[in-house]
């Protein structure tokens, strides 16, 4: 196999067009189209639908740019391992689900940097079910993902998840209602809650769909809902006292507006969630820093964990 070939592969991919790739490569398009079709003759089928503009890769070639991508990273990391090189280096493109981002933030990544120096270092932010296709397309290297009850990891059934991409828990947690400290009195079931304002992630969010399924099974529903698409501003506004939220402990223990929120006691509205790291099995050589990922979450998670999570149930 030869790796300019790879190389053409992934810059065409990239610049979604002949022309673009030939710039990046510093060769004539001639010169890129050639690579790419000697590429098509090997694997016996076309890599790129070029009926479309911008230029798309077709299923064949989405799975060829995955083993190009690995490819040419395990390729540079031998080079490296005879070179003795002392530090890794090259990209790492890390995925970030929303749920998880307390456990990452600015001075958790900058200890992976420091760690990590000659490492250039990428953050893919949304939500699980987002993140997990591109980590299955090699388009980010692993992932952290909030999971959800019975056996769900990055967004589907943990037993449907490819061989190729491997798991690993690193903190548990839960999704709780949630409400302002400053209010004298607080709901105690989901038919009291349910009479109050609720301050909620847009339909498809995780959250609110337990919540959701929890009314419903108890013949109730949220009528008032201020809906906010972003985790810590929903906080903050439950903090406030615009409502009540549903949310995960973690993420109620690092946020700024800690003190001011506290978690409630309602029957049935506590549901174990799991943290976790998901990688893919063929990035050997990027185990490292990895491995470092998980520590520094480990590390971070441990203001929230549970007998810490007293301080905010406490009345």
């Amino acid at each position: 196999m030869d790796t300019r070939e790879l190389e053409a592969l992934i810059a065409v991919a990239n610049a979604q067009s002949f022309h673009g790739a030939a710039s990046r490569l510093g060769l004539t398009q001639p010169a890129v189209t050639r690579r790419i079709q000697r590429l098509e003759q090997r694997i016996g089928t076309s890599l790129f639908d070029r009926t479309t503009k911008p230029l798309q890769p077709t299923s064949a070639g989405h799975r060829a740019l995955t083993e190009a991508r690995d490819l040419l990273r395990r390729l540079d990391g031998f080079n490296d391992t005879i070179a003795g090189a002392k530090n890794p280096q090259g990209p790492f493109r890390l995925g970030l689900s929303h749920g998880v981002a307390p456990l990452m933030a600015a001075s958790e990544l900058r200890e992976l940097h420091q760690t990590f120096p000659d490492m250039s270092l990428t953050i893919k932010s949304g939500w699980s079910s987002e993140l997990l296709p591109l980590l299955r397309r090699g388009e980010i290297d692993a992932m952290l993902s909030l999971d959800g009850p019975n056996g769900i990891v990055g967004g589907i059934q943990s037993r449907d998840l490819p061989t190729s991409l491997q798991p690993q828990t690193l903190l548990d947690d839960q999704i709780v209602a949630i409400g302002p400290k400053s209010a004298r009195h607080h709901p105690t079931t989901i038919a009291e809650l349910a009479k109050h304002p609720m301050v909620l992630m847009p339909e498809g969010c995780t959250f609110r769909a337990l919540g959701n399924a929890w009314a419903h099974k108890n013949d109730v529903e949220f009528t008032s809902v201020l809906e906010v698409s972003a985790l810590e501003l929903q906080i903050e506004m439950v903090a406030a006292g615009a409502g009540y939220g549903i949310m995960a402990r973690r993420f109620c223990m690092h946020s700024p507006a800690r003190d001011r929120v506290r978690i409630l006691d309602i029957p049935g509205m506590n549901w174990n969630m799991a943290i976790t790291l998901i990688r893919r099995a063929s990035n050997g050589d990027l185990c490292d820093i990895i491995d470092k990922v998980g520590d520094i979450v480990i590390k971070a998670g441990a203001i929230s964990n549970p007998d810490h999570a007293q301080l905010l149930s406490a009345s």
